[in-house]
């Protein structure tokens, strides 16, 4: 008896799925039952029908189905490996026909590797799983991603057990009485409100708002504390009613001085790695180009490297350390979204890019300086855990880029709790 061409074997496969579609299980398992006895007389052909079969029969749609039986058929087909070029549409239009079955039946099949892409070789049809050498693992050394759905409804304890292990400090540094300086994207001045709010001093200087990328970060601290002015330049930032104003290198620099001289804790957020860079001198505006000054022939907007923004973030420590040697400095990534690109690629494709550029500069920073320099993980609370929460981490107020204050406050009473060592009776 001669192997049956792939077109007649199609024509076998239409007619069992299509019975299939139509509820007709026990038309789709006649169809398929003659294909197993033509597969089993000749050993060379396509067991893509076999396969289907047992497919059928692990879900019971089989008359008197039995998953055992379902799977040897299946572990036999995977085995031997002999499928035709359009096994992939088959296998997907029988999983839809069986419905909530099917994609059942899909997950138990991906468990037990006996999906045909997931193979390699045959190691991934080794049934003897006693003679399989078991992995290294160990609990105590694990943290793990939440794995039930009920892991998210305390938001509080999703908080305390799965984001902040690693992140915070052996003692608590702050008190009640601490002043803390603030710096960075619009989200340091969330924080600073929200410890204003509760009778603690948090806001004792103006800082431009437009300090949300670790070049302009890095300008301001010199200045305060040395007076550099070299890039005074690209002191660009945004007015009360928009438009660009230019930052005066001739504030009271001395007042801004003491003020450092007097806090016990600065906290960094940064929110950008893309920047507006001028070619020729290698400056960086810190927040855009005022139009009458934009020179298309130097001025672009680029997104920063890992190597810049470290080496921004080292110098800023290091300016800081060098007027107050023992003070603590956290470093946070703001969770808001950029809010445009000059790119050709998507703002939230360039977004993922910036954060991750930022998030992996301040781990190295972080790593680098133990004990003495702390990250806050703001950011994985709202942008990994948000979009698993019950409610909207963004947008309350009609922007979907603003965090809401339920999400602020969720950071914020998290912070407080490990960096306070007291707390006022509204902090709570």
């Amino acid at each position: 008896m001669s192997v049956p061409t792939e077109a007649a074997l199609y024509e076998t496969l239409d007619a069992a799925v299509a019975a299939m579609e139509r509820r007709d299980s026990l038309a789709c398992e006649a169809v398929l039952a003659q294909e197993l006895n033509r597969a089993m007389q000749q050993p060379d052909s396509m067991l893509d029908g076999c396969y289907l079969l047992g497919t059928l029969a692990m879900t019971g749609a089989m008359t008197g189905g039995a998953a055992e039986k379902g799977i040897e058929i299946i572990t036999f087909c995977v085995a031997a490996g002999r499928f035709s070029s359009k096994f992939s549409f088959y296998f997907g239009r029988m999983l839809a026909a069986l419905g909530d079955n099917g994609e059942t039946l899909r997950k138990e099949l991906q468990r037990l590797r006996l999906i045909p892409w997931h193979t390699v070789g045959f190691l991934g049809i080794e049934k003897d799983f006693t003679s399989v050498e078991p992995w290294y693992f160990s609990r105590a050394m694990t943290n793990v991603f939440p794995r039930r759905s009920e892991d998210f409804r305390n938001e509080e304890s999703l908080v305390e057990k799965y984001v902040l292990p690693g992140w915070t400090p052996s003692q608590p540094p702050f008190n009640s009485n601490s002043k803390l300086l603030t710096l960075g994207s619009c989200f340091a001045q969330e924080l600073r409100n929200y410890l204003a709010e509760r009778g603690m001093s948090a806001d004792w200087l103006f800082v431009p708002p437009g300090l949300n990328n670790t070049f302009a970060l890095r300008n301001f601290v010199s200045w305060c504390l040395t007076g550099e002015t070299s890039t005074a330049t690209y002191w660009y930032d945004e007015g009360a009613k928009g438009g660009a104003v230019k930052w005066g290198d001739n504030a009271n620099r001395l007042s801004y001085m003491e003020v450092f001289g007097k806090i016990d804790g600065v906290i960094l957020t940064i929110g950008l790695a893309e920047v507006w860079w001028d070619k020729e001198s290698g400056g960086v505006f810190w927040r855009g180009v005022p139009k009458s000054i934009y020179d298309e022939t130097r001025h672009v907007c680029r997104v920063s490297t890992v190597e810049e923004n470290e080496a921004n973030l080292r110098e800023i420590i290091r300016l800081i350390r060098q007027f107050k040697p023992d003070i603590p400095i956290i470093l946070t990534l703001s969770p808001i979204p950029l809010k445009a690109t000059t790119s050709d690629k998507s703002c939230i494709s360039v977004d993922t890019v910036s954060k991750s550029i930022l998030r992996v500069a301040i781990d190295k920073v972080v790593a680098s300086n133990p004990g003495s320099v702390n990250y806050w993980p703001s950011f994985e609370i709202v942008r990994s855990l948000g979009p698993h929460l019950p409610y909207e981490m963004f947008g309350e107020d009609g922007n979907p880029r603003h965090v809401n204050r339920k999400s602020v406050h969720l950071i914020l009473r998290a912070f407080m709790k490990y960096y306070f060592s007291d707390l006022p009776a509204r902090a709570a």
